[in-house]
């Protein structure tokens, strides 16, 4: 049994821990750090870039998995990266409160704080992460991540709102201070509840480079592993490309005041609540992969429906943010449940770490790139470009690229998984959640706008293919029948002599 007979005991602890850190989380994420980036002058790229730093840290989780079995301790590896990763944001309080000036000069010494604050977050990610993994049971996965993601969700909506809140009554950039304050002080206390959850601390031993250069390709070897992370690297990339400018998009184009973004995130956060409690029971029911390809096809058309959202009808925005939430809710939970039926139990943190850094590292360029083309539209001449906000150009992109990770989700590797088909039956039979499976017909008929070409450009390719093989086959077998034929002419003239 090991770690996992205490379980039981400790689960509490990792639900309080999840919502302390996740109100932490909502107070210097989305709409706290767009605002205090944007209170200082910056502009779409340099948002793009400020929003892929957290994404980027997470290269170093490759790291992370030497660090860990280096120390040998995954409890005083979570706790103190998470400590130095959640205590620097002393700097930007300080910031905030004007004591190294303020304006656009306030902008590279902020990026470089958050830096290092999202490079111990990330390895302190890995160690929590690899030690809730040893600790619960398999067959409890979906239902302890569902109810520490509930917890977790109604304790950051709460956060979130109140500051919210406070932003809109002072507008002020001190304000900014005691937000990020308030934050740093509930992610050190969530920290606490991490100290008396027993550990089992593995063997130190210094590893040879050559070694741990193999173990950290050992995933690759792994074809059920290799499945999921095709997938997580394009979804990761085509995911993050509009999502982190929803909010940009709502504050600088809509002229939506913070309040009123909040209740929309608020609406976001109770539907997720009600998402994982239902999705949690299915998951250990039907299995991870039917789940994901039923959510992943309802978020693919979340950035297309925000195509569509201007001034006069922003109020639609609480629904579609509603939709996305319990798609979300889903994905978050399958992929997890993936993970961890992937990832052995001996050497584990090498498989976490390598599908968190890979991931995080194409997820980044998504903001990067959605940054770059939303100046380059605003800036551009071109009368094309000027019927609509930028924005919006970077949200058709995103659909596009949301729909063409769908077909890799057919390759995912889950022994016993049921059909989608059953998880639709069994939405469609459910009294308050049968809407979910109306809304999935539709996004399934709005993604074959790029799924039917796709699936005529993999047919185009796979008859050339087919024919440049069969021309390679001839010629290979002409080569092989004129040698044949020099063998015989040899072989006569040698009979002759």
């Amino acid at each position: 049994m090991g770690l996992k007979r205490h379980f039981p005991r400790i689960k509490k602890r990792f639900y309080l821990e999840g919502a302390f850190t996740l109100a932490h989380h909502s107070l210097i994420e989305g709409l706290f750090l767009i605002g205090f980036a944007s209170a200082l002058g910056a502009d779409n790229f340099e948002l793009g870039v400020i929003l892929s730093i957290p994404l980027f840290a997470n290269l170093l989780q490759m790291f992370s998995a030497f660090i860990l079995e280096t120390v040998g301790s995954r409890k005083y590896t979570c706790l103190i990266s998470l400590f130095i990763g959640r205590a620097v944001w002393i700097a930007v309080i300080l910031a905030a409160f004007g004591l190294f000036g303020q304006g656009r000069a306030l902008i590279m010494p902020f990026i470089t704080v958050l830096l290092v604050s999202y490079v111990f977050i990330a390895i302190g990610n890995l160690a929590l992460l690899s030690w809730i993994k040893e600790i619960v049971p398999v067959t409890k996965l979906s239902k302890f991540f569902g109810k520490r993601n509930i917890y977790a969700s109604a304790f950051g909506a709460v956060a979130f709102l109140i500051g919210s809140r406070v932003i809109d009554s002072f507008e002020h950039m001190r304000t900014y201070g005691y937000i990020f304050l308030t934050s740093m002080i509930l992610g050190l206390i969530g920290l606490t509840f991490l100290i008396k959850v027993p550990d089992q601390k593995q063997k130190v031993r210094a590893i040879k480079p050559r070694l741990f250069l193999r173990r950290l390709l050992m995933p690759f070897q792994n074809p059920g592993y290799r499945t999921l992370l095709y997938f997580g690297l394009f979804w990761g990339f085509a995911i993050n490309i509009a999502s982190s400018f929803f909010i940009v998009f709502m504050l600088n184009d809509l002229g939506i005041d913070y309040f009123t973004v909040s209740i929309f995130v608020l609406a976001s956060t109770i539907a997720r609540i009600y998402g994982l409690s239902v999705w949690g029971k299915m998951g250990d029911e039907f299995g991870a992969k039917p789940m994901l390809a039923l959510s992943a096809t309802v978020t693919s058309c979340v950035p297309l429906a925000f195509v569509f959202i201007n001034k006069s009808n922003y109020l639609l925005i609480p629904i579609i943010y509603v939709v996305s939430a319990i798609s979300w809710s889903a994905i978050d939970i399958s992929i997890s449940q993936l993970l961890f039926k992937t990832a052995p139990k001996r050497n584990d943190a090498y498989f976490l770490a390598n599908y968190t850094s890979l991931t995080g590292l194409f997820a980044a360029f998504g903001p990067l790139l959605a940054g770059y083309l939303a100046t380059v539209v605003k800036d551009s001449t071109l009368p094309l470009f000027h019927y609509t906000y930028p924005l919006k150009y970077v949200f058709i992109m995103a659909f596009v690229a949301r729909v063409l990770c769908l077909p890799l989700i057919s390759r995912i590797q889950e022994p016993r998984a049921k059909e989608i088909d059953e998880v639709l039956d069994m939405v469609k039979s459910m009294r308050y959640f049968s809407f979910f499976s109306n809304i999935y017909f539709f996004a399934s008929s709005a993604s074959k706008i790029v799924l039917v070409p796709q699936k005529q450009l993999f047919w185009a390719r796979r008859e050339t293919v087919k024919h440049v093989r069969t021309a390679r086959t001839k010629v290979k077998e002409k080569i092989s029948r004129q040698r044949q034929q020099r063998k015989e002419k040899k072989a006569v003239r040698r009979a002759k002599k």
